[in-house]
């Protein structure tokens, strides 16, 4: 009897948990990266990539953006970026490296990346291929001399922002309105008086305000009281018939 007691004591203090536990607890949030390709003409484009696998490396993050690559895979590194967008050189027409090879300014594509939480950018002495991507990481790709990694106003938050942010509070319902019908003239002219001027056109009635949707979470969120005091009456009522047994 006592070891029925105990079980029951425990399921219910599990259901009791389980109710505490927040809606948003259960969501899957997806894994994401920036990416960010500046041109020439400074000119920046940016893409918020979502991480598919376990491991993502800095060229997978680069195919995955959906950009236009030329890129050479012949090198030992795994790949070299040749041309973005049509920026760089046109492979295998030309070498990959084909603006460093005259003696002067020297202009290719050049890697970057930020870590989540890192104040600037570090320029990448390894291949693309083997940078492994993490969840807030910020990737760059810059058409230059090596020396100009891209803005640090440039952040994985700016880039991956949400579409829409959660309401913090439920809206309140808005009362009902009905929508005026046209206005007709409160005084009318007299024969003798000119009007400075007439309407053309009658105005549309405005459009009544579309009554917010209230987010799902926080309509859960409002029964929580019930369903904690029903789970109290019944902890206490288990506890009182366990007795009388």
């Amino acid at each position: 009897m006592q070891i029925g007691r105990t079980r029951l004591l425990v399921a219910l203090t599990f259901l009791w948990a389980v109710a505490l536990l927040p809606v948003h607890a259960f969501a899957d949030e997806p894994k994401q990266a920036g990416l960010v390709i500046q041109f020439a003409d400074g000119r920046t484009e940016t893409r918020c990539v979502t991480l598919e696998g376990e491991e993502v490396t800095g060229a997978d993050l680069l195919t995955a953006s959906g950009l236009d690559l030329n890129v050479d895979a012949s090198s030992g590194m795994g790949i070299t970026v040749c041309q973005i967008e049509g920026e760089g050189c046109d492979y295998p027409a030309e070498p990959c490296f084909c603006q460093c090879m005259g003696g002067g300014e020297c202009a290719y594509w050049n890697y970057f990346y930020r870590d989540p939480g890192a104040a600037g950018w570090t320029y990448s002495a390894l291949g693309a291929i083997l940078r492994r991507i993490e969840h807030g990481s910020l990737e760059g790709w810059v058409w230059g001399n090596g020396r100009t990694p891209p803005a640090d106003q440039i952040t994985f938050e700016a880039i991956c922002a949400p579409a829409t942010a959660t309401p913090t509070s439920t809206p309140e319902p808005l009362a009902p309105t009905t929508a005026p019908a046209t206005a007709t003239p409160t005084e009318s002219l007299s024969p003798t008086e000119t009007p400075t001027a007439l309407p053309t056109a009658t105005l549309p009635a405005p459009s009544p305000t579309p009554t917010p949707i209230p987010d799902a979470g926080q309509t859960l969120a409002s029964y929580w009281p019930f369903g904690l005091a029903v789970l109290g009456l019944a902890l206490v009522a288990a506890v009182v018939r366990l007795r009388r047994t």
